[in-house]
Formats: structure tokens, sequence, C-alpha cells
């Protein structure tokens, strides 16, 4: 029973007594599949005679479901499907930009896709991918980017201080993606506007799951010159290049992963200071091992290098520098029943620690850090008809160049009765500067700023309220609303020289969110989103922080109505001042997407999208284009 049985277009599931009728099918060979959770799949050739009817019995072979690890969090985050992030982009950058107000900062075409979340710096936002740190080491910042989207099970996002869960960088969110388990033998091609193509295989076989993609980026693209250099429009060079990327996955007893990333790419500067040879080479590689036998541990070994050269700059002397770095880091919890009258639940215990070492040309001599963490948590539940739950957690930090440790809190509450959710928060964080901030070595209109002191958010309260839409969960509504201050954030600005150096600034940071996810029949299916954050100076009449939007805002509808998609989504960027005055913003950023799929019998999928119809060839930081209007194709053939 409950079974799928598919054959060319056809598809229909099994009654309770085992039994299937497909409709008429398309003359000639087609591949039959039945398939059903705990029994292997079932696959053979049949030949479809016109006005004939066959009758096949299939006997399917049980085999137990190996379900991938579960990590359970108290947070009321909020979740995407893979195939949603397959639709909205074939990177993680920008199948998440303009959701539930994540802004990824591009710089052009192919640079890094960095994260923002409540109008933090990318570097304060942490991704974790099935577990572990996607952020480098030595920017703080994850790429986005090298994540293809297709990899991707489904991404949860938590915004606002949570450090004391997830380990430093957390100060404005965390966004956890879990890699898909089991994948099917699929190879992925697409070729787009301005000379953009890529290609993704991946395949399962037992316990290993691989998966590799290449991917070259757009370039010689169109862009508006600025009036002080003469207006019109011309062609944005040397904007262009090329990355690969390769992921394996073993589960055994010990699950072990391996992520490589190497990408080469132009440097083309500003469009006011264009740079025609300016190149760039950035790799990376990490391995992990993680096992519960007795204790819950994990430990990771990484390995970063980038180079950068142009033999003839616009201003300067010409140059080739690069910067290595490896790191290490280790993790071991244990997990245990908790019973506190009528609350009930587990508790954890854990312990981490990670070492960290660069050189080469950016970076100072011996550059090293070292950090040491002890975190305690909980998760309580209690009702019956209404549901309550607490999770307070404690984490204790410390890191090179400070003696006594850094203490951080949080405390997630949270009732639900039917349909409606109602959660609060109040928790602190605090994570050391980014370590390029600490280790780069000064150069001209660059000065070092040996006195940076950590970001702490020393209290920051949420409420949020959330309702189910209908019965079946055909939708849901949220909102969110947030305010706290910072303390000693780390933002580059300029002096009276205009020479730039990281400097501690006190911000005021509040606002809310809103979403909106709704199934109102069928295949027909919509969701919308609108952040508001206001990121002030904490001065009288403090301007927004440099680069932060106060308003993002996203939306989005699909239609499937069986073998096609249609979907259409819009994005909105607010105003950025690109100072700290608050002078002279950058105008909103609004794009809107389309695309088009077919499923093309069982094993081939085609799909057309355009990109930024209106061609805004939107300019996140000023004098950075991305490219404007663009057709992407894209092939998929999956093993049936």
């Amino acid at each position: 029973a409950d079974a799928e049985v598919t054959a060319g277009d056809q598809r229909a599931v099994t009654a309770a007594d085992g039994r299937a009728t497909l409709g008429a099918l398309a003359a000639g060979r087609l591949p039959l599949r039945v398939r059903r959770i705990g029994y292997a799949p079932w696959t053979d050739q049949v030949d479809a005679v016109p006005t004939q009817e066959r009758a096949l019995v299939v006997a399917l072979i049980p085999l137990p479901v190996q379900l991938d690890p579960l990590v359970a969090t108290a947070s009321q985050g909020i979740t995407i499907s893979g195939d949603e992030l397959s639709r909205r982009g074939t990177d993680l950058g920008r199948a998440l930009d303009g959701w539930e107000g994540v802004v990824v900062r591009r710089t052009g075409s192919g640079g890094p896709a960095a994260p923002q979340i409540r109008g933090g710096s990318p570097d304060e936002v942490l991704v974790l991918v099935d577990g572990v740190a996607l952020n480098d080491p030595l920017t703080g910042r994850a790429d986005l980017s090298r994540i293809p989207a297709r990899q991707v099970a489904r991404v949860t996002l938590l915004p606002g201080a949570q450090t004391v869960r997830a380990g430093g960088r957390a100060i404005a969110g965390l966004l956890l993606v879990s890699t898909s388990g089991d994948t099917r033998p699929e190879l992925a091609s697409w070729v787009g506007s301005h000379g953009a193509l890529g290609a993704q295989a991946g395949v399962t076989t037992g316990p290993l799951t691989a998966l590799v993609s290449g991917e070259r980026f757009a370039q010689d693209f169109p862009y508006s010159v600025p009036t002080v250099r003469g207006g019109g429009e011309a062609a944005r060079r040397n904007a262009g290049g090329e990355a690969w990327s390769a992921s394996l996955r073993y589960r055994t007893p010990i699950d072990v992963g391996v992520r490589a990333w190497l990408s080469r790419r132009g440097l083309p500067g500003t469009v006011t200071n264009p740079s025609p040879l300016a190149a760039a080479q950035d790799g990376s590689a990490v391995l992990t091992l993680r096992g519960s036998r007795l204790v819950d541990w994990s430990a990771s070994a990484t390995w970063v290098e980038t180079r950068a050269a142009d033999r003839a700059p616009a201003s300067g002397a010409g140059y080739d520098s690069y910067t290595r770095g490896i790191g290490a880091d280790l993790e071991v919890g244990r997990e245990t029943g908790l019973r506190l009258g009528d609350w009930s639940g587990e508790g954890s215990l854990s312990v981490s620690a990670r070492t960290d070492r660069f050189a080469g040309d950016g970076v100072q001599d011996g550059a090293s850090f070292t950090q040491s963490s002890l975190r305690a948590g909980a998760t309580l539940r209690r009702g019956r008809h209404s549901s309550w739950t607490l999770t307070p957690a404690l984490r204790l930090d410390g890191w090179s160049g400070h003696a006594s440790p850094r203490a951080s809190a949080r405390l997630d509450g949270g009732w639900q009765r039917g349909r409606t959710t109602i959660s609060a928060a109040l928790g602190s964080a605090v994570a050391p500067p980014a370590l390029a901030d600490l280790f780069f070595r000064e150069g001209v209109g660059v000065r070092l700023n040996p006195d940076l002191r950590p970001e702490r958010v020393r209290w920051e309260g949420e409420l949020g309220v959330r309702r189910e839409l209908g019965a079946g969960a055909r939708g849901s509504l949220g909102l969110r609303l947030f305010a706290g201050r910072v303390a000693d954030m780390v933002i580059w600005s300029p002096d009276f020289r205009f020479v730039w150096s990281p400097r501690n600034f006190d911000v005021v940071r509040r606002g809310g969110e809103i979403s909106l996810d709704w199934r109102p029949a069928g295949p027909l299916r919509l969701d919308a989103s609108a952040t508001y954050a206001a990121v002030t100076y904490d001065t009288p009449g403090g301007a927004q922080v440099l680069y932060r939007p106060r308003t993002t805002a996203g939306a989005g509808i699909s239609w499937s109505p069986g073998v096609w998609t249609a979907d259409l989504r819009a994005r909105r960027i607010g105003a950025r001042f690109p100072n700290s005055a608050g002078t002279n913003p950058r105008p909103a950023i609004t794009t809107l997407d389309a695309g088009l799929e077919r499923r093309l019998g069982a094993s081939l999928l085609a799909r057309v999208e355009m990109r930024d119809i209106g061609d805004a060839r939107a300019e996140f930081i000023a004098g950075y284009p991305t490219p404007g209007r663009s057709v992407f194709l894209t092939l998929t053939l999956r093993k049936p």
C-alpha cells in the first residue's frame, strides 16, 4: 500500500491491496519505477503497446531507512526546503538573498556572497553546514556561493544573538545548513548571459555521498558609467572567473566529511578606479569527524589560502601577496535527561577549543589565535492541552590576550496552543574581533588598531507570535519584534585624513520582522517577508551604521500544475549609507526574477529563468555593480 508507481509522465499510488492503475501511456519503451519508504526502489523497462493492457506483479524488498543525525534547537527558527532553494538560485547565496530578512552582500559577478541579518555585519552571522562552521577563520565571513543549492536539504534561520548556543560570530544570527543525505545520481548543467555557465554532479552509494560542481561567472556585462568618469554605458571588464567545489561524506559509526573549494577570479575594482589586470585565487579545505560513543564529539581541520596580484594597478606599485592559514578544533559534550517537577526534557554540557595560525604578506608575522569555551544548557517542556518550553543556556569563552573568560547567557520561552505559538527570548552575546581585523598588515590608507575590544550584545529582547493558517499546514503568519544594545561593534571607518581602520562603536539595534507562507489551493504557493532594522550609533540623533539597510523585503509566488512549475520572485533592499555621517545614501535596490521549468519524462528536468528583469544592475557596495538582466537555461538529468 501507498507505493508510488511512475511510468513516463503517468503517476499513481497503490491502494490498500497494493494495486494501482496507470492511465494511457505514450507508446514505446518506458522506465517503470516503484518506490515506498522502507523498501528498496524497483526499476525496470516496459514496452507500452497502443490499445493493449498489461498487468505486472512487483515484489519490493524491505530496506531500513538510514536517517541523518538530527540536531534540535529550542529557538523558533524558520526553515526553507531544498526544492525551494534550487528554484531560487544555483548557489546558496542567490537562493537565500531576500528570504526572511537575509541580505546577501555580493560585490560584482563572482565575488563572495556574505549574509547580513538584522543589520549586522557579514562577520556577525555564523553559518553551520552539518554542524561545521563555513565562516572563514581569518575574515569571519561565510561565503554562501561555495554551497550549491542542490546540495542542501534545508536551511534554518535563527536571528538575533545566538552566540551562547552556537559559538562565536553569531552576534546577529545563525544559519543552520543541512546537506542532502541521499542524493540520487544526478547531472545538472546551466548556461547564462554574459558567458556564465556551470555543471554539477552528485551521487549516493551506500554510506558515501559525493558532489562536485564547477562554475564560470558572468563577465563583460554592461554597467552605467558614473558622471565623474564621463557617464554613459560601458562593459565591466575583469569581473569573471571560475570556481570549483567538491564534497564527500561517509557515514559509519564515525561520520567523516571533506569539503574543498577553489576559485580564480578577477578583481575589477570600483567603476571609478578600475583594475583591469588584478586577479585573486582562493582555496579552502575542511576535514570533519563526528561520533557519539559515550559522548558526542566532533573535530575538524581547516586550510585556507588567498593570493592576490596586480602587476600594473591604477595607483601605486605592483603587488603579488598571499595569506595562508591552518586551524583545528575539537568539541566534546554529553546530553542527559532532566525532570524538575512537572517539567521534563534534556540537559547538555560541552567544552570546545580551537586554534588558528596564519602566515603571508597580508598578516603580521606569527599571527595565531586560540579560543576555548564551556557551555551548559537545557530544554524543558510542560503541558498537555497547551505546551510550554523553557530553554536556558550559559556560555563562558576565553581567547588569546584576555586573562579572564567572558560570559554570555540566553533564555528562550515558548507557549503553544492549537495553531498559535508565542515565543520570547532575552539574551546576551560576546565575540572577539574578526582575526583579519587583528592581524592584517598596515598599507596605504589602512591603519592597524591593536586596541580593538570584543563585540558584546549586552542584552537583546525578542517577542514573536506565529499562527498556522488553516488545517493541514496550509501556511503560517509570523511576527517578531526585537530591541537591544551592542557594545563595541567593530566597524571599518575613515578618520579625517580618510585613513581607514577598524574601530569600536556602541550601537542600538531595534526593529521587527513579518513573514507569510500560504498555500491557498493545490499547486499554488505564496510567500512574503519584510524586515525593519534600525542599527544606529548610540549617540543623540545617531545615524544608521554604514551599509546596513533599514528595510528589506521579498515576495514570491509559485505554481506547480503537474509537470510544469512557474515562479516569480521580487526582492528589495533599502537605501544604504556609504559613510558614518548618514549622508549620500545609495539608492534602494529592487529586482524581479522569473522561472519556468518542465519535467520531461521521469529523468529530465528543463528550467529557463530570467534574473533582474528590470535591469537594476544592483550595487550593494558603491562602485561594484552586478550583472543586470540575464537569462539562464538549466538541464538536470536524474536517474529514476
